[in-house]
C-alpha cells in the first residue's frame, strides 16, 4: 500500500470519528431536553399566560442570542451598554414571546426574524426612511427562513462538551445503553420524567443503592418499590433514563451535572 493510500485511509477514519462524535452531540442534546421539568413550549405557555418571573428568566437566558442576532445583522459586534440597537433587540424578543404561535414554526427562527426586522426598521428611521415592517410581512417571510436557523437545541449543545460525551458514552456501554436508546426511550410525559429524576436522585443519595446498581448493572428495583412507592412497570420503562441520570449525577461530568441539578429545569430533590 502506498503512502498516499495510508494518508487517505487515515483521513477517512478521522472523518468517521468526527461524524460519530457530532452524532453523539446531537443525540445527547435532544436527550437533555427530556431532563427538563418544563420544556421550552411549557415555558412559553406560562409566559403568555402572564408569568412575569418566567418571562424575565427566559429573556436573561437568551441575551447572548439577541446580541448575536443583532451583531450578525449590522455586521459589527454589538456593545450592549448604551446601545439603542440592544434595547430594541430585547424589546423585539419580548414581542416575539407575546406573538409567537406554534403554527409559525421554530420560536427561535421567529424571534430572530422579529429582532432583525425591528433593527432594520430602526436603521431605516435613522436614514429618514419611515417604512415599518409589519407583523404580516414577518408571516409572509416565514417561507424564506434559513434551514440552518438557530434552534433551541443549540443552547443545550453548549454544555454537551466532547470530553463529557465520550466519558458518558463509555460508562453507558457497561450497561449496554446507547445515546440512541436514551433518545428513543426517555419518558415523554413530564410527570413520569420528574419521577424518574427523583428516583435517580434517591439512588445517588444512598451509597448502598449506588453500589448495587454498579455491581448488578441494573436498578435496585425492590428497594425503590418499597421506599418510593413506584411500580416495577414504571422502573422498567424508565430504566435506561434513570441509569443515565445516576451516572451523570454520580460523576465529575460537571457540565451535564449542572444542567440536570441546576437552574435549567432539572431535579431539585436534595441534589
Amino acid at each position: 500500500m502506498s503512502l498516499y493510500d495510508d494518508i487517505k485511509g487515515t483521513k477517512n477514519q478521522n472523518r468517521l470519528r468526527i461524524s460519530v462524535v457530532q452524532g453523539g452531540v446531537k443525540q445527547l442534546a435532544r436527550l437533555l431536553n427530556f431532563f427538563k421539568k418544563d420544556t421550552f413550549s411549557d415555558r412559553l405557555i406560562k409566559i403568555q399566560s402572564g408569568d412575569s418571573e418566567e418571562r424575565e428568566k427566559l429573556i436573561q437566558e437568551y441575551i447572548p442570542f439577541v446580541i448575536k442576532t443583532i451583531s450578525n445583522h449590522i455586521n459589527r459586534y454589538l456593545e450592549s451598554e448604551n446601545s439603542e440597537e440592544y434595547s430594541i433587540g430585547l424589546e423585539a424578543f419580548n414581542e416575539a414571546l407575546d406573538k409567537y404561535e406554534a403554527s409559525r414554526g421554530s420560536f427561535i427562527g421567529f424571534a430572530e426574524l422579529v429582532i432583525k426586522s425591528r433593527i432594520t426598521d430602526y436603521l431605516r428611521k435613522i436614514k429618514k426612511h419611515s417604512k415599518t415592517l409589519s407583523i404580516n410581512q414577518l408571516e409572509e417571510s416565514e417561507e424564506n427562513w434559513s434551514s440552518d436557523s438557530l434552534k433551541t437545541e443549540d443552547f443545550t449543545e453548549k454544555i454537551a462538551l466532547k470530553e463529557e460525551i465520550q466519558a458518558l458514552e463509555k460508562q453507558l456501554k457497561a450497561f449496554d445503553i446507547t445515546f440512541q436508546n436514551l433518545v428513543e426511550e426517555a419518558p415523554k410525559h413530564r410527570d413520569t420524567r420528574s419521577k424518574a429524576l427523583e428516583i435517580a436522585g434517591f439512588i445517588v443519595n444512598h451509597q448502598e443503592l449506588r453500589d448495587e446498581l454498579m455491581r448488578k448493572k441494573n436498578l435496585p428495583s425492590s428497594r425503590l418499590v418499597q421506599d418510593m412507592g413506584v411500580t416495577i412497570k414504571m422502573l422498567k420503562r424508565s430504566r435506561k433514563f434513570i441509569i443515565a441520570t445516576v451516572l451523570i449525577l454520580d460523576s465529575e461530568l460537571d457540565g451535564l451535572k449542572q444542567y440536570i441539578s441546576g437552574g435549567k429545569g432539572g431535579v431539585s430533590h436534595g441534589l
